[in-house]
């Protein structure tokens, strides 16, 4: 998958209306050892997706019983004897092997040449570009879901990720009061919106929760204690904890307190920003940071993604987890460059974002800034990252508050909270690039319509409007769009959406070190689906702090209250100005590809959950 670099100065909040792709390479003779991760089948394979739906249910004797990790390693995970059988066939290749909590998935770590060796890795070709095959005794195959990150004899160690997040030059006014400063760029401006605000005064604060955040790069404490001080919050960060999944916290912090490259620099910026919206939004919250960075680069995106989150689920620490992170695209057969189908890789996360919902855990992932189209895959079409395309996650898409402004020399005068698509307020770089922001969402290829959506008014029917084409290698506007009405299988993304514009945006604050070797603290003005995620996240910790037991896995339960006449959810079904790059609402539906479900009354969803 091709990637665009960001490129910036690293000490210079970068102009940029669009998805931020990182592209993080290292040549494998530049690292002396690098790590594959293997998923292996879950036993009992029907009955985990059985039990899922059970513990959703309330009429299931099953209902939000919760195993825990070793729970789940008895029923669905492999034997320790099958663990043993993979890490004395490794070690033959003087590579080492560790298996996370439920034996499903192994980390394999040594020298690229000799994990080359134990995997007969080799190069293929597949059109335009080249992938890994990957090959393990029958005795081993047998029990092998797939090999994520490993890259054949004349690959490159390469970390390749997306993150949601729109960074600009836009600077908030820090000089104003706390409660002014939140309710026009922080916390407040999302709780008062969607009904959270009472909530939390009334002690759904996230007391005794914990949020759990995917982040495949580092960030600095200091900043997140300035910005809960700016909105009036106690600036005590000893609630926030990381966890490092591949380098220690000393390496780490020795990268990040230095400057660094274009990648890490927007990680870095993405990172702060899901640390910051989690602990504001759930104030009396634990915040733990699952951190996938690697000091020596020498682990693909996929395999960071991927390990991150099975490191999470299987700490069961948090009954919340988001990320803002994606790796690969459904449009691509085979990962570029890297061992593995995407099929493969789609069924990996499904596997283990289920045992995620039979712990009790709720996943949400940003769905993406671009509507439907993956601008990585550079081929126009609709197109989705992971975890995006998954049943198993709740995928959250954008919307635009209303808002009044001069941009570009244009009034702009958005009157009522619409799905995020912006071509309306565009500049000459915007233009330039070919890239448009928009909430993500559309139809999954690799994933079929999913029980809980079925039956639900608006689902695998759309209405579209052809606001763009794809024309030499980037998205130009169309002079005279038509709209689109039609059908189309598989998952319906996303399920709910909340503010993710940029033009009503929130603020972040981020210090990075300049060329010069000193510290410059930044504050700015940011959007993108990166804040909706964490936000409901840390919004689904408030909610946990008040009910006897966590929600858990979300889709099969709010799709059930969609359809009931006191829905928590406000449809935005319009047809006019009012879509995600392609989708636009569809009037009398209730569920709508621009922005899913709508968005939340908090409120309201607690009532449901507790009254459950």
């Amino acid at each position: 998958m091709n990637k665009k670099m960001l490129k910036a100065p690293l000490f210079v909040v970068p102009i940029l209306l669009g998805v931020i792709s990182a592209n993080r390479v290292a040549y494998a003779a530049k690292a002396k050892t690098t790590t594959t991760t293997v998923v292996l089948k879950a036993r009992n394979s029907g009955d985990l997706t059985n039990r899922v739906l059970d513990v959703t249910d309330p009429n299931s004797p099953l209902y939000h019983q919760y195993l825990s990790t070793d729970q789940f390693k008895q029923n669905y995970g492999q034997s320790n004897a099958t663990v043993n059988k993979f890490q004395k066939y490794f070690k033959k290749y003087h590579l080492s092997s560790k298996a996370i909590n439920s034996n499903l998935v192994l980390t394999v770590t040594g020298t690229r040449s000799n994990l080359i060796k134990a995997f007969k890795a080799k190069n293929a070709k597949h059109r335009s570009y080249t992938y890994t095959k990957t090959s393990l005794p029958k005795s081993l195959s047998s029990q092998t879901l797939t090999v994520i990150g490993l890259q054949g004899p004349k690959g490159k160690t390469s970390g390749k990720f997306t993150t949601h997040v729109q960074p600009t030059d836009q600077k908030p006014n820090i000089n104003q009061s706390a409660t002014t400063f939140s309710k026009k760029y922080g916390a407040k401006k999302f709780t008062d919106r969607y009904n959270l605000t009472n909530m939390i005064n009334n002690g759904a604060d996230g007391s005794g929760q914990s949020v759990g955040l995917i982040a495949l790069s580092s960030y600095r404490k200091p900043d997140v204690s300035r910005y809960l001080k700016q909105n009036g919050l106690s600036g005590d960060t000893s609630r926030i904890h990381n966890h490092y999944v591949y380098s220690s916290a000393a390496a780490m912090n020795k990268i990040y307190s230095r400057r660094v490259s274009t990648d890490r620099y927007i990680g870095q910026l993405e990172v702060s920003l899901d640390v910051e919206q989690s602990s504001s939004v759930a104030p009396k919250a634990n915040i733990d940071v699952y951190i996938g960075d690697s000091v020596n680069d020498n682990i693909t995106g996929n395999a960071a993604l991927y390990t991150t989150f099975a490191k999470a689920i299987n700490d069961n620490i948090d009954k919340q987890i988001s990320t803002s992170f994606g790796a690969g695209t459904e449009g691509l057969k085979y990962v570029a460059g890297e061992s593995g189908t995407t099929r493969q890789y789609n069924n990996a996360f499904n596997q283990l974002l289920k045992q995620a919902a039979l712990q009790g855990i709720s996943v949400f992932n940003a769905a993406g800034d671009h509507g439907p189209y993956d601008i990585n895959s550079l081929s126009g079409k609709e197109q989705h990252d992971f975890p995006t395309g998954s049943p198993y996650v709740t995928d959250v898409g954008g919307t635009t508050l209303p808002y009044e402004s001069v941009v570009s020399g244009k009034l702009i005068n958005v009157q009522q909270e619409r799905a995020w698509g912006d071509t309306y307020s565009l500049d000459g770089l915007e233009l330039k690039a070919g890239m448009f922001a928009g909430g993500g969402g559309g139809f999954s290829t690799l994933n079929p319509l999913p029980g809980y959506q079925a039956g639900v008014s608006g689902v695998g029917t759309f209405r579209a409007i052809k606001l763009l084409s794809y024309k030499d290698g980037r998205f130009v506007l169309n002079h005279d769009p038509q709209m689109i009405t039609g059908k189309r299988s598989g998952r319906n993304m996303p399920d709910v959406s909340a503010n993710s514009d940029i033009r009503t945006g929130y603020a972040t604050v981020a210090t990075f070190t300049n060329k010069k070797g000193k510290n410059k603290t930044t504050w700015m003005v940011d959007g993108g689906t990166s804040f909706a995620s964490p936000q409901i996240a840390a919004a689904n910790a408030d909610l946990n702090s008040k009910l006897s037991q966590p929600v858990g896995f979300w889709n099969p339960q709010i799709y059930r209250f969609a359809v009931q006449p006191d829905t928590p959810f406000n449809v935005l079904d319009s047809d006019k100005n009012n879509n995600n790059l392609y989708y636009t609402g569809q009037p009398g539906k209730l569920y709508n590809q621009a922005t899913g479900l709508g968005t939340i009354n908090f409120d309201k969803l607690y009532q449901k959950f507790d009254n459950q």
